[in-house]
């Protein structure tokens, strides 16, 4: 069965997504051991992220629970990767980044309800 746009969308995705973990290992230098697990994390984050436009390629926007469950598991864990990078001292509930994380959780959820009215 040849893809559709939407799966090559995804296939594309996840390989900017590894390119984005390849850049972190690669390009960004750490200065503290802090740094260097934080890195770490962020291109773990972004290497299964990829692997969740992977799965997606088939469901023709139909992403399961499941899926949609491990996709906010990976920016979780891509959030925290930057508070780890900058130190947790550092951590306010009003930062741009952690709002930024908040708005984008309500989104998904916002997606998940929306497909669950529309899916049959």
């Amino acid at each position: 069965m040849p893809w559709s746009l939407y799966d090559w969308f995804n296939f594309t995705e996840a390989w900017l997504w590894w390119g984005v973990a390849v850049f972190l290992m690669w390009k960004v230098t750490a200065s503290t051991a802090q740094q260097l697990w934080a890195i770490r994390i962020g291109s773990a984050g972004f290497v299964f992220f990829g692997v969740t436009d992977l799965l997606e390629i088939g469901t023709a926007g139909r992403v399961p629970l499941s899926l949609w469950g491990v996709k906010i598991i990976c920016g979780s864990i891509i959030l925290s990767a930057r508070y780890t990078w900058r130190g947790w001292r550092t951590f306010r509930w009003k930062d741009r980044e952690f709002l930024f994380g908040i708005f984008s959780l309500l989104s998904v959820c916002g997606l998940i309800l929306l497909q669950s009215m529309v899916s049959p």
